[in-house]
């Protein structure tokens, strides 16, 4: 009669070396992509209608660097005051976006005088898009042109770009972040608005769709 309770003691003592552990999760990645929507000619910069191009760059920051991952550009041709412009034709730009990280997408807006001399800058910075995924630390990641710089740069081929672009034809650089605890499906709008009033004074409106999954 004493086994049995000798057996019940050896079971007891080996449950006890055997706690149950409860397993980490790892959060998952949460896949965002940005897409174009609309482009609103509220007003022109001249008074025959502007000349736009539209550059985009969706990238990552984390631990004080920003990683352009995606970046694209489209010339948008000549426009009028009245117009609304759908960009659905632009590829949406996609990232995966990690734990304790921040997206960042960025939208620039230029007006050039002649499309021929810019059009090759147009096809080398397409020919590299989404590829550029040198991290980048910079003291300002709120402020938008400082953003755009520092994309443009990213790699031997950025620097041709900026030298040859005229800085004084950027209408417009707006961002927009979320991080991964708030990343959500939504649609945000934004506007550039600048010049001299009657002379050349402009606006433009846009709106982008954020999916996230």
């Amino acid at each position: 009669m004493r086994i049995i309770p000798f057996l019940f003691l050896i079971t007891l003592f080996s449950c006890a070396r055997k706690p149950f552990v409860q397993p980490v999760s790892t959060p998952e990645d949460k896949n965002t992509r940005v897409s174009l929507k609309t482009l609103s000619v509220v007003k022109t910069q001249e008074v025959l209608g502007d000349e736009l191009v539209l550059v985009g760059a969706l990238g990552i920051i984390e631990n004080g660097k920003l990683m352009p991952v995606k970046v694209f550009s489209s010339y948008l041709g000549k426009v009028k005051k009245g117009q609304v412009i759908r960009l659905d034709t632009i590829k949406a730009l996609g990232i995966r976006l990690h734990a304790g990280q921040k997206a960042s997408f960025q939208l620039s807006l230029f007006e050039i005088e002649d499309y021929q001399p810019t059009k090759k800058w147009v096809n080398r910075f397409n020919s590299v898009s989404g590829v550029l995924a040198l991290p980048l630390a910079f003291t300002s990641p709120e402020n938008p042109v400082a953003w755009f710089l520092w994309g443009m740069k990213a790699g031997s081929l950025g620097l041709d770009w900026v030298s040859e672009l005229d800085m004084k034809d950027l209408l417009g650089v707006s961002e927009t972040q979320w991080d991964y605890d708030s990343a959500a499906s939504t649609i945000r709008t934004g506007k550039w608005v600048g010049g001299r009033k009657f002379i050349d004074a402009y606006e433009y409106r846009y709106q982008i769709q954020i999916n996230v999954d």
